[in-house]
């Protein structure tokens, strides 16, 4: 059941037009953001941009604006449903609305890790066009391999797609809030920016999930700079933040969700 129910939610998803043009503008801004730091002359030798260090610029402007599309295609999941009248027909069905939740937040998941594992070729593919992929060496002085350089990008690649699950669950919730597409946008969007400075002023910015968001690919750029780096808090502070923010956020969807009443 949760199979079937994931691979409708999923082709209602990809069935959509609005996305496609987003994440069009999304790689746009990605590549030309790379290629004019590729294409820039460097004043002095301290300014040569290295591979890692286009990629893990390039991938962290990419990300920034994936965020938003995520969060846009998230809030609209459940509350378009509203605004068209079709959730009173999944409530009155024999389906557990747990499979239902589940079925919409493997969709979405799958549909973000597309965007963010698009994000990552494409600037594989730029950095290997342009500047290309090999050691990091600064006044000829080789600071990190290349055996290094790809095991920390393989690294960043997959703790970025584990950062993302949350933003999933956000969307979501926040949308199953709303019966207009429009507004629950626009308060998922507002919630997202003052997610991160209320976070930080309270002192709890580690405990943000939004805090690890282009972290993995900030260190690939900082390995790039030929500075020292470090994954510690990412992998002790950044991984269980996050997965427990995806668990959370996603039993309060299914809770949510459990208790509707259809004349709500």
């Amino acid at each position: 059941m949760l199979t079937e129910l994931s691979r409708q939610e999923a082709i209602k998803l990809l069935t959509q037009r609005y996305p496609y043009l987003m994440i069009f503008m999304v790689l746009a801004i990605q590549t030309g953001n790379m290629l004019k730091q590729a294409l820039t002359p460097p004043s002095t030798s301290l300014d040569i941009v290295t591979g890692p260090q286009q990629w893990g610029q390039g991938v962290g402007w990419g990300l920034q604006f994936s965020i938003f599309l995520i969060l846009v295609v998230g809030s609209m999941a459940i509350s378009r449903e509203f605004s068209l009248g079709t959730i009173k027909t999944f409530l009155v069905l024999p389906i557990e609305r747990r499979h239902w939740v589940g079925a919409k937040l493997l969709a979405l998941v799958v549909f973000a890790l597309l965007i963010v594992l698009t994000s990552v070729i494409l600037g594989l593919l730029v950095v290997a066009l342009t500047l290309g992929w090999g050691d990091v060496v600064r006044e000829g002085v080789v600071l990190y391999t290349s055996g290094q350089v790809w095991q920390n990008v393989l690294l960043a690649i997959g703790l970025t797609c584990l950062f993302v699950l949350p933003v999933c669950a956000l969307g979501l919730l926040v949308g199953s809030y709303f019966t207009s597409s429009g507004a629950a946008v626009g308060v998922t969007l507002m919630l997202w920016f003052v997610l991160g400075p209320v976070s930080d002023m309270l002192g709890l910015g580690k405990w943000s999930f939004s805090t690890y968001l282009t972290k993995a690919v900030d260190v690939v750029e900082k390995m790039g700079k030929g500075l020292p780096f470090q994954w510690d808090a990412l992998l002790y502070e950044g991984v269980p933040v996050s997965l427990v923010s995806f668990v959370v956020l996603s039993g309060w969807l299914v809770i949510r969700m459990d208790r509707k009443d259809i004349t709500d």
